[in-house]
């Protein structure tokens, strides 16, 4: 057997780097375009063996091999509800299979592969519910309404069809098969949305009716990319291809990507894509009429959401929102300032996680499973999946992810959390887990691919679980201004220990891996995501993976980014393809990184806090209702400067460049009214950057944000949210109402 294999290079720079907010294009063809970059010679093309017309390829034989084969009947004794046989052995033809009268094709099938599976159901052991192929979604779009995707047909336990319940997706086409066709392209992007929704599975299982709708071939997608298996003529192999709708529908979910160590009811969990595509920071046009009434709506709620201050996650960045100890650790390790405290002895749940939704096992250890917190966009990729556990009482934090390299690179977040054990406001390692899906059989993606060939070498990637404490609030989730300053204070403090004592650098501050930790007499600022951290080198160089989230990136990674961008795009523009037979392996370049760059990337998660949020709690600010502001003499907002793709990152540092250098102006009018206490802050940490050239100390960052720390009052009310909102209610004519002023933190 041969295969073709091919690789894009890998940068840490998918679909996922686009955070926050996420892509902001929701049509069909930007989409299309996304994904097939995504998978860049990232497919595998199984072919046969010469001259065997039975030889399936590597992967049906491996992903099946649990399913029982002696309980299959064969094609010719399947009958039909009418007691008809379904398979003509004279004719070779499946007659339900084809449509008559200009009937459509999709419904028509549908209905043939539901009679085919109520037949085969006779030989196998009673079901209380077989799911149903469905024809209707080729003219109604699966319900979601941020893409408006058809797929031909789907299989689905539950009638109501979402990305969420969606087992398998088929396309159907009278055109011969290749990857370029539109059908292959929807496949592309309906196994993003399926992982969108489902971001436990180990792999997405689809398939392709093509040429005349006679070809049946298996699509695997995965987080290393694709796998297309050999065609398998429905009509003249009528038992493979039984063989494979059975295996489909009767075998193991572990057939069709779902991982048997997890069990979780999808109908417990909330849509996970709704937050990641719903704000887009284009320069907006005022819209007045729907400011008014988003406002109005804003005073109704404002009450109801201090009620309640810890409220669920807003945006679904691309990095984990991990959890840290609560523990103090001994002062010699590490000194960092007191925390702030807080009205309340013991600080509230994050969210009401008394009711299990499943169960996760970590080695031997099985924890309940209560929340989903966060999930990874797009197709290849880490695939992160943070949930919210318990066991034996005590909650913890599992980091479900997969992880390219050898040991040594899988277990890099572990050694680095070993490493920096103790040090406040990091995370705690509780245990870790190769995922096995049998005994010694760790889980990885090289095992559906037949050998590792040099094209596609360094792309396979291990199922690595990390079991973590406690639990934390993202940074834009502060109570006060004075927590935010002094959270992020905190993160300064936490890099240069790390730095300084340690030897290690982060590499990826940002607004995803910042967060608030409330410990005993308090709060102080934590940071998370130690995975692509790596032991200082003399000459500073690092593998370009894990450089950072692209918002946040300092003026000088996002140069080196375009450079390797701009490179990778003049090696590829003319051969961007799924799959090609002559490309060759390209090793990961390196960046130069330091520690003045991280620095640089807390200044543009304090300045993306204070522009898109207007309030404590993690209260959004929609940048295209802000009134009173004229968009033709405004600058464009700072977030889009901010903001693109990969190959955008020229531009971006350009950007960040000519803030600097001469729009800082901007700060004042650009922060939320809620800021503008910090906005002096702002324009001084911005003059320091300028001044010293991006090459910032430690101690000049948390001296100035200490200075201004100190001016902050303790208890903070909310006089200026209660101010625009009876200002707007007057001006709508209606009674203007008391709100009630929630309790702040107060300062030790």
């Amino acid at each position: 057997m041969s295969n073709r294999h091919h690789l894009t290079i890998e940068i840490g720079l998918k679909i996922a780097s686009l955070y926050p907010p996420g892509p902001t294009e929701t049509d069909v063809a930007s989409m299309d375009q996304l994904t097939t970059a995504e998978l860049n010679r990232l497919i595998t093309e199984e072919t046969r063996q010469a001259n065997d017309t039975d030889d399936m390829g590597h992967l049906l034989p491996f992903i099946f091999k649990s399913f029982n084969v002696d309980l299959l009947p064969t094609a010719t004794s399947l009958r039909g509800s009418d007691n008809k046989p379904l398979y003509d052995p004279i004719k070779k033809i499946w007659p339900l299979a084809c449509s008559e009268g200009g009937q459509a094709v999709e419904k028509t099938f549908a209905c043939f592969l539901n009679a085919l599976i109520l037949s085969l159901s006779k030989s196998f052991p009673a079901q209380p519910l077989l799911p149903r192929w469905y024809g209707s979604t080729s003219t109604t779009p699966v319900g979601d309404g941020l893409v408006q995707r058809k797929p031909d047909l789907c299989l689905s336990g539950d009638v109501t069809l979402q990305w969420s319940s969606i087992l398998v997706v088929a396309e159907m086409s009278a055109s011969q098969f290749s990857l370029s066709m539109p059908a292959g392209k929807t496949l592309d992007t309906k196994a993003y949305l399926v992982f969108r929704e489902q971001p436990w599975r180990r792999f997405v299982l689809f398939l392709s009716f093509t040429h005349q709708h006679r070809e049946l071939r298996v699509h695997l997608y995965d987080h290393s990319g694709g796998i297309v298996t050999p065609a398998i003529q429905i009509h003249d192999q009528p038992d493979a291809f039984k063989y494979v709708m059975a295996c489909i529908v009767f075998g193991s979910r572990h057939c069709i990507g779902f991982d048997l160590t997890i069990s979780i009811n999808t109908k417990t969990t909330k849509l996970l894509s709704g937050a990641f595509w719903a704000r887009s920071i284009k320069r907006f046009p005022r819209r007045i009429k729907r400011a008014v009434a988003r406002e109005e709506h804003t005073l109704q709620s404002y009450v109801q959401s201090h009620t309640n201050p810890q409220r669920e996650f807003h945006s679904l960045p691309d990095r984990l929102p991990s959890p840290f100890p609560t523990e103090q650790p001994p002062k010699e390790k590490c000194t960092l300032p007191h925390p702030i405290s807080t009205h309340s002895k013991q600080t509230p749940p994050l969210v009401n996680s008394s009711d299990p939704i499943g169960k996760i096992t970590v080695n031997r250890n099985e924890y309940e499973l209560l929340k989903v917190l966060f999930s990874h966009q797009g197709l290849v990729g880490r695939g992160t999946v943070c949930y919210l556990v318990r066991r034996d009482g005590q909650e913890y934090i599992i980091k479900d992810h997969w992880v390219t390299g050898d040991k040594d690179v899988i277990l890099n977040e572990v050694n680095m959390l070993e490493a920096l054990k103790g040090v406040p406001g990091i995370p705690q390692l509780v245990e870790y887990w190769l995922v096995e899906m049998a005994p010694d059989e760790v889980d990885d993606t090289q095992m559906y691919r037949q050998k590792i060939y040099s094209s596609t070498a360094g792309m396979y990637r291990t199922h690595v679980r990390l079991v973590l404490k406690p639990r934390a609030r993202p940074l834009h989730e502060f109570r006060s201004r004075k927590e935010l300053v002094k959270a992020i204070r905190d993160i300064v403090l936490i890099q240069k220990c790390a730095v300084e004592k340690y030897k290690i650098l982060h590499r990826d501050c940002s607004l995803n891996n910042a967060m608030i930790e409330d410990i005993d007499g308090g709060s102080r600022g934590a940071l998370i995501d130690w995975e692509f951290a790596a032991c200082i080198t003399s000459d500073d160089l690092y593998t370009a993976g894990g450089t950072g989230t692209i918002p946040f990136m300092s003026i000088d990674v996002l140069d080196a980014i375009g450079t390797l961008e701009y490179q990778q795009s003049q090696t590829a523009a003319e051969d961007r393809r799924k799959a090609t037979d002559s490309s060759t392996r390209q090793e990961v370049p390196k960046l130069k990184h330091t520690y003045h760059n991280d620095l640089e990337s807390v200044f543009y998660v304090f300045a993306w806090i204070c522009i898109m949020y207007k309030g404590p709690h993690g209260q959004e600010r929609r940048l295209e209702d802000v009134m009173d502001r004229d968009p033709k003499k405004a600058d464009v907002w700072l977030p889009q400067q901010w903001h693109g793709p990969p190959e955008k990152a020229r531009d971006i540092s350009h950007a960040k460049y000519y803030f600097f250098s001469r729009g800082r102006s901007c700060i004042a009018e650009q922060f939320d009214p809620y800021f503008k206490d910090l906005v002096p802050l702002a324009e001084q940490w911005a003059e320091m950057i300028k001044k010293k050239e991006m090459k910032m100390e430690f101690d000049d960052i948390s001296s100035l944000l200490d200075k201004h720390l100190a001016k902050l009052p303790d208890n903070e009310a909310s006089l200026d949210f209660q101010t625009s909102s009876n200002k707007l209610a007057k001006r709508m004519g209606k009674e203007v109402k008391d709100i009630v002023t929630p309790k702040r933190n107060k300062a030790v």
